[in-house]
Formats: structure tokens, sequence, C-alpha cells
């Protein structure tokens, strides 16, 4: 095997079809077709189905896709270092973040970052912590900004920003002004289990005992924060995931427990060090994760700690 059919294998199994595969590489079918030969002569085994449809990996070549795709990440990286030595920002990197990060930290990181790197390409995904560990490990992330629940094996973990869990309310419901125990639990919106969030939350709701479940999870940010702002729910969030909506006055926040807090980290795998672009990327939103904490922690400061 040479790194060219290595190259053409691995395109062809993402696009499931000659005509892609051959447009992403810059090349004609017949080339395509003809590394793909080369490749399966020498490993001696078919690793595509033809049809009208498109291609379909055979059991072979499923195999051989996982088994590749960690190598061609580190060659991958290592192209990128190369790159990096000029001084320059450029290619490709592929994040992973938590959905609480989603509302506003990403989208001016975002703004920022592509003005001053134009030649970056970014690829966002958007995940709970646990599936963003695994796409990490296996190559498909460059990158994941994380909630740190438990150590993550293997991986390098940098610390982020720590922050409050707090209450949040419309602020002109009701709710506002009732304390967290005194709140009825069918007003409650929470993540749903396997969150990151929810593995801080269940602790304190288990508090009320062994009934007290809420009846609405959600993970989506959006459609949790309309219904907060319909003045009939309540929800437990970070203070940076909603920092800009305290800045228009649309939410209020009440303290919780001072000690229930998250810890945000950038995991990214040992062997396939950050690019340069990664790396401004990672800065930006670390400086937007800050400035979001610092302006919601303004609202804190004259809240007092819930009545026991």
């Amino acid at each position: 095997m040479d790194l060219r059919q290595i190259e053409c294998f691995l395109c062809l199994y993402r696009n499931g079809g000659m005509t892609r595969a051959a447009a992403e590489l810059g090349i004609v079918q017949s080339a395509l077709s003809t590394q793909l030969a080369k490749l399966e002569k020498t490993l001696k085994v078919q690793l595509f189905e033809r049809s009208s449809r498109g291609v379909t990996p055979t059991a072979a070549g499923v195999d051989l896709y996982k088994m590749l795709l960690p190598l061609s990440k580190e060659v991958e990286s290592v192209r990128q270092r190369m790159l990096d030595l000029s001084g320059g920002t450029s290619g490709l990197i592929r994040v992973g973040t938590v959905p609480s990060l989603g509302a506003s930290i990403v989208p001016r990181a975002l703004s920022l970052y592509s003005a001053d790197n134009r030649d970056v390409t970014i690829r966002l995904t958007e995940a709970y912590s646990a599936g963003l560990v695994e796409r990490l490990d296996a190559g498909e992330l460059d990158v994941a900004i994380v909630n740190l629940i438990q150590p993550v094996r293997s991986l390098e973990t940098t610390p982020l920003v720590s922050e409050e869990l707090v209450l949040v309310t419309a602020s002109d419901s009701p709710l506002r002004s009732v304390e967290f125990n005194d709140l009825s639990i069918d007003t409650l919106i929470v993540p749903s289990l396997g969150q990151g969030l929810r593995a801080i939350i269940d602790p304190v709701l288990k508090k009320r005992g062994p009934a007290a479940r809420p009846r609405l999870e959600m993970d989506a940010l959006t459609p949790t924060l309309e219904l907060v702002k319909s003045g009939a729910w309540a929800t437990i969030l970070p203070i940076s995931a909603i920092a800009h909506e305290l800045d228009a006055g649309a939410l209020s926040v009440r303290r919780i427990h001072a000690d229930m807090q998250r810890q945000l980290v950038v995991v990214n795998h040992p062997r396939r060090p950050l690019s340069l672009a990664a790396q401004r990327f990672v800065a930006a939103l670390a400086a937007e994760a800050h400035d979001a904490v610092t302006r919601a922690q303004r609202f804190m400061k004259s809240l007092k700690p819930q009545r026991k």
C-alpha cells in the first residue's frame, strides 16, 4: 500500500460514489478505479460492492477503514505541522463542542477567528461530552471542548474555564422569586441522561427524594430557552450559556449552590498535536468563554445563597 492508494480508499469510503470521490481528489474516475484496483490486488480482498447507486464497503472494507483512519489523521497532522513552521494558518480543523457553548461563545469566537484566518476551514460538531471524546479518540476530531466529569484516559486535557450552574427563569416569570428548593419539579427542564450537565445536576435533584424526577428533558438549548422565556418553566444552565440573554434582560438567574460548578476542558490526542490554526481557534474560544463568565458573574454578585 502507498499513501495515494490509502487516500483514494478513504475518500471513496466517505463519499460512497466514484464521481464525488474523484471530484474531491481532483482526479478522473478511471485514475481512482486504478488506484483502488491496485489496493485490492495488494490486499487480496474486495473492498467495495459496485452498483448503479454507488459503492458499498464490504466487511473487509469496513475493517480496513477503521484501521486506516487513525493513521491517515496522523499523516495529516504531520503535514499540518510542517505547514505550521511557516508561521501561517491554513487547512482544515475539526472541532467538537458541547451544546451549552452554542448560544454565544462559539458564534462570537467563530466570527472573530474567521475574520483573521481566512485560509482555515472549520468543521464544527456539537454533541455530548462522551460522544465527542469517542470521536476524538477515533481520529474524527482534532480537538474538543467537553465537560470534565471524569478523567479522560489516553487523551490530553487542558482546563478552559470553571463556572457555576444557576437556576434560570424569565425576567417577568412568577418563578423568578422562587428558591430552588421550593420550586416545583414539574416546572424544571433538565438535560437528558448521559449529558455532562445532567451528571452535575442529578446529585442535587436526588436530595429531594427518589420521586423527584423532572417531566421535561431537553438537550437543545434554543428551544429550552424559548420555553423558559414563556414564564412557565425554569432550567439549570452554566452562566456562560445565557450571558448574552442576561445582557438583554430577557432572563433572570438565582444561585442554587455555590459549589455547583462545571469545568470545561480542551481535549486532544497526544499523538496528534494541535495545529497552529487549531491552537489559535482554541485560544479564541477560551477568550470568549472567560468573557462570558465574567459578564454573567456581574449578575451573580448581589445574589444570596439559597436558604436551607
